[in-house]
């Protein structure tokens, strides 16, 4: 429970950010269900937007750093390969709590 707070914290002004795009492309109204589609429409756009931001940034680091420092690695050819290779990494390796 602790590790989500975290979490929480720390992608809360990308999750501001995601719910202003999402408010500024919708009509305005003050309704219940609309703040519960609003805030799961910001949530799941915060997610991808963090995902991809999160690929890119593993697929430099594997390039430029991985590759020089071992000789057996080779480049990944796109983020989708980092993806991948994050989610093995996740499943070896759980988080403990």
């Amino acid at each position: 429970m602790k590790k989500i707070k975290t979490i929480y914290i720390e992608m809360s002004p990308l999750f501001a950010g995601a719910r202003a795009a999402v408010e500024g492309m919708s009509d305005s109204g003050a309704d219940s269900k609309r703040d519960v589609y609003m805030n799961s429409l910001s949530v799941i756009l915060a997610f991808i937007i963090a995902l991809v931001i999160l690929a890119f940034i593993g697929q430099l680091l594997w390039n430029n750093v991985i590759v020089d420092l071992f000789s057996f690695a080779r480049p990944a050819k796109s983020f989708f390969h980092v993806l991948g290779l994050m989610i093995f990494v996740n499943l070896l390796f759980p988080c403990c709590s």
